[in-house]
């Protein structure tokens, strides 16, 4: 499925809820991370980044409402970035469809306010994957010399802890130094 292809979001909402009649979790977590200067950023960098990073979970959510609604408890669990709070330099596709993942979970957190589903936003530091053009070897270099980083796994198992706990927050911000990985910059 191409996420950034609305045919293809509903075409997949469309398999799922055929499938299934009540869909407990919705984890967006697919995302792109273009760093380049505004001058160097082009419109399909831009187009391609906002499409992943914030229409994708938008229409997926919009797509699977109803079939969550049939759920006990749904949770539609966004995943956000540090940068959704703390923009750098040369990231500004990246920041802004961060930031408006932000905007969105906690606009519909209000929405649904005592109905179904919940919403939460895990705001995440750096983690060791191969993501934005850096190599999971790269950054596993860096983790030596005291770059923050989460693993994989830990990750995994935060996420798991937040869907089963029955009074989540409806914003995590997670950053690797507060946890005792290491530095964040």
């Amino acid at each position: 499925c191409d996420l950034t292809s609305y045919a293809d979001l509903e075409h997949t909402a469309q398999n799922i809820a055929q499938r299934h009649t009540t869909i407990d979790v919705l984890i967006n977590c697919a995302g792109i991370g273009i760093y380049k200067p505004i001058a160097e950023l082009t419109k399909e960098d831009w187009d391609k980044t906002i499409s992943l990073n914030l229409s994708s979970p938008f229409f997926m959510t919009k797509l699977l409402l109803p079939a969550m609604q049939r759920s006990a408890a749904p949770l539609v669990l966004n995943i956000g970035s540090g940068m959704g709070v703390l923009p750098k330099e040369n990231r500004a596709a990246y920041c802004a469809s961060k930031f408006g993942l932000r905007g969105l979970t906690l606009s519909l957190a209000e929405e649904f306010a005592g109905k179904k589903p919940d919403f939460c936003l895990i705001t995440l530091g750096s983690t060791l994957t191969g993501f934005a053009g850096m190599s999971v070897e790269e950054k596993a270099g860096l983790h030596k010399n005291g770059r923050a980083y989460f693993t994989p796994e830990w990750v995994a198992n935060r996420l798991l802890a937040i869907i089963k706990d029955d009074n989540r927050e409806t914003e995590y911000k997670l950053f690797p130094s507060d946890f005792g990985f290491g530095t964040w910059e």
